[in-house]
């Protein structure tokens, strides 16, 4: 039976500490890297297929190997990726919140602009003397398309701003129930 394919990642630190915080930028020392091994993981995972099994070789020095090092790895890895997924569901239903608030007020600017119209078009039609047609036109027109208008930032929140939130949260579960496998270099 084949093996399901699998994504494989392998990231080098100077220690474990560099897994979650930044490390000092030395370009004369060979040092260039000053993103954490975690973001650097996040970034590397992001452009790749979703729902695939991941498996991270973490390269460390082997000054760092001890006994419970895979246990206290995954503990804390675990304990920042449950900590971002709370963050990322509390932004969602803040966004949420915030497009239901916004819709209603559009659906109410919207049926005022929409009221607003046809009042013009009734009243207007019958002084058609006081103004031109293309003046009518452009007023009932221009209140029609307001009220559309208005609901386009609702609309927005609601269908579009909360992808790439959920993108997030795919990517810190996938993150969370990776595979962690450590190698030691000399």
């Amino acid at each position: 039976m084949a093996k399901p394919p699998e994504i494989q990642l392998r990231l080098e630190l100077q220690s474990l500490a560099e897994l979650f915080a930044g490390s000092e930028i030395d370009p004369l020392g060979g040092r260039v890297e000053e993103v954490p091994g975690l973001e650097r993981l996040l970034n590397e995972l992001r452009p790749l297929p979703r729902g695939l099994p991941v498996r991270t070789t973490l390269v460390l020095p082997a000054r760092e190997r001890a006994p419970d090092l895979e246990a206290r790895c995954l503990a804390a890895l675990r304990a920042v990726l449950d900590r971002r997924l709370a963050r990322n569901c509390n932004d969602a239903r803040s966004l949420r919140h915030e497009g239901y608030a916004t819709l209603w007020r559009g659906l109410a600017f919207l049926a005022a602009c929409l009221l607003a119209s046809k009042f013009l078009d009734w009243r207007l039609t019958d002084a058609q003397n006081l103004l031109p047609g293309f003046v009518l036109r452009f007023l009932d027109e221009g209140l029609v398309i307001a009220g559309w208008v208005a609901l386009w930032y609702p609309l927005d929140v609601l269908l579009y701003q909360r992808w790439p939130l959920a993108r997030e949260r795919r990517l810190y579960e996938s993150v969370h129930d990776m595979a962690l496998v450590f190698e030691f270099r000399d």
